[in-house]
């Protein structure tokens, strides 16, 4: 949806709720170009307009600093789900949804509706890249940009994928608008930082709950820095691999992923099964050496700690992203 459209619809819905007028306006000299304009009984309040399809982790970030920037600022979104409006208001973000929902807290104004239902999307359905197959290609296509023109028989022994999966996932991706063909160069990313968005998505709901092996306890004296791993085989996630790439964040939730069976696994690491243990482990599913020992490659930490959605996390997850990810 253009964003002309979804601020017609934001400014539609939300006139008749506060019982006056609302428009939007393009002004060039303003940063993202969009002014919401709200009737109010003081007169009209004017705020600058973030437009977003819908609000993620990804986003949060951007949206974030946006904000800190500009004490006018208002995100308006066609879909922001209620875990996230829970978030923009924690964060102190003005906000106003297609539907009519919205948060505008400023000096001499609070408006706060939160009585819709969200609008539903579009499942991806038939698109193969985000498959539990096609995610797994695209996170190595994401990892390194040399892999979107390797020979893709190499690519699919890599990934550990039927090559017949490669040209489906390429198409998908192309129709998702994230990947554009440009002849004899190959092939490019349309917006890289989008597609790092829409796998990160597609690996909470799709990939993620697949890859759960168990969970399991923590050693008696809580140090997990003393878990001895065989880290060609088994390496840090969410948390604890943000704290050894960062020093920034103590870790309250663990991760660990293995390409080891459950015997192996409990012998190498002597971790314990518990079903109500502190480590979460996951299936490896990328094939290819860590920039860092024991730690998963950088963009799934940084996506672990966006499914994490607090604002520590969300901060470990920037400086993650600045770092490592910036220039992938």
């Amino acid at each position: 949806m253009k964003e002309e459209e979804i601020l017609n619809q934001a400014v539609h819905a939300i006139g008749p709720l506060l019982n006056s007028k609302a428009n939007w306006e393009y002004h060039g000299d303003m940063k993202s170009g969009w002014c919401l304009n709200l009737g109010v009984s003081e007169g009209n309040l004017k705020m600058e307009v973030e437009v977003k399809q819908e609000v993620r982790e990804h986003a949060l970030r951007t949206i974030q600093k946006m904000n800190e920037e500009n004490p006018n600022f208002i995100l308006v979104a066609y879909r922001i789900y209620p875990k996230y409006r829970d978030l923009l208001r924690e964060m102190g973000v003005n906000y106003l949804e297609a539907n009519g929902n919205a948060y505008v807290k400023t000096k001499n104004h609070f408006i706060w509706i939160d009585k819709f239902q969200t609008i539903r999307g579009d499942e991806e359905e038939g698109n193969r890249a985000f498959t539990k197959t096609g995610l797994k290609v695209f996170f190595h296509l994401l990892l390194d940009d040399r892999n979107l023109n390797t020979n893709q028989r190499n690519l699919a022994e890599i990934v550990g994928v039927a090559l017949g999966n490669m040209p489906l996932v390429f198409k998908g991706l192309k129709a998702a608008g994230l990947l554009v063909s440009k002849g004899k160069l190959g092939h490019d990313w349309v917006n890289k930082e989008e597609a790092i968005t829409q796998w990160v998505n597609a690996y909470k709901t799709t990939l993620k709950p697949t890859l759960l092996k168990g969970k399991y306890g923590l050693p008696k004296d809580k140090n997990w820095k003393e878990i001895k791993l065989p880290t060609d085989q088994t390496t840090w996630g969410g948390e604890p691999g943000a704290d050894i790439l960062t020093e920034y964040l103590r870790p309250e939730k663990f991760i660990l992923f293995t390409d080891l069976n459950k015997n192996d696994f409990i012998k190498q690491t002597r971790l314990m099964p518990d079903l109500k243990g502190e480590i979460e482990v996951y299936d490896t599913f990328w094939k290819f050496d860590n920039q860092q020992l024991g730690v998963a490659p950088p963009l799934l930490v940084y996506a672990d700690l966006l499914i994490n959605g607090d604002k520590r996390s969300l901060d470990t997850a920037q400086l993650i992203y600045d770092r490592y990810i910036k220039e992938l």
